[in-house]
């Protein structure tokens, strides 16, 4: 579970995993978000993409390698680089792939995963979105029921539409991951026509702080959205810090 006092007890290292595959959620910014919030508090980071056909992080974090997932059950190995890159990275952050989940959750029941991290030496946490839509609660559902308290969960509410998902607030899934020790955070709006230039520009909020490119009017806001998200991570430091 997630209490402070079991977050206290966690492995120095983490593997971080965007663990849904529902697309329109806001997995690559939100990773682009955690990665901007994580590149300046952890030497030891290395970031990757298995979305190879959108490559959406890898545009806004051009150091995130490719990881093709889109292989059958038996090449899933592939995904061993996750835990490879442990060896030297004390954070390894990974966003998920539109669709690819699946195979992401095969890749965990064939390997053991979860069983493993004690002796592999990291803790394995769970990110997902919480937006106000039935199939996307659902399928956080669905990764509770299986993993439960075998990994620690990142709640991160997108607030994308100014308001509070209600169908996720109201749910059952909700009150589960809580009685888990879940850690929830919130992503506020970002202003449309900045957040339009930020992917114009393949810039992350935090370069977009200092861009020339961008109007002045859009650094102000990214620097303050910047600042809003370290407080919101800064929540859940003991989670997704070394």
């Amino acid at each position: 579970m997630t209490s402070d006092s079991s977050a206290s007890a966690l492995p120095r290292k983490r593997l971080i995993l965007f663990a849904q595959d529902k697309g329109g959620i806001g997995k690559s910014f939100v990773a682009t978000l955690l990665h901007d919030f994580l590149s300046g508090r952890v030497s030891g980071l290395k970031a990757f993409d298995l979305d190879h056909a959108n490559s959406t992080f890898q545009r806004y974090v051009p150091d995130a390698e490719f990881i093709d997932t889109d292989v059958d059950a038996d090449k899933l190995a592939v995904l061993d680089r996750l835990v490879e890159a442990l060896q030297e990275h004390d954070v390894v952050l990974a966003d998920n792939r539109a669709a690819g989940g699946a195979k992401v959750q095969q890749y965990l029941e064939e390997s053991r995963l979860t069983a493993l991290q004690g002796e592999l030496g990291f803790a394995l946490v769970f990110v997902v979105i919480a937006v106000d839509d039935k199939d996307a609660v659902s399928q956080i559902a669905d990764l509770v029921d299986t993993h439960g308290e075998q990994v620690q969960w990142l709640v991160v509410r997108n607030l994308r539409d100014g308001a509070e998902p209600s169908v996720f607030m109201a749910s059952k899934t909700r009150q589960r991951l809580l009685a888990l020790g879940a850690i929830e955070i919130a992503v506020p709006g970002l202003a449309e026509v900045t957040r339009n230039r930020l992917q114009q520009a393949n810039l992350t909020v935090g370069r977009g702080r200092s861009a020339p490119e961008l109007h002045l009017l859009d650094r102000s806001r990214c620097v303050r959205f910047h600042e809003r998200m370290a407080e919101e991570f800064g929540k859940a430091a003991s989670l997704i810090l070394p």
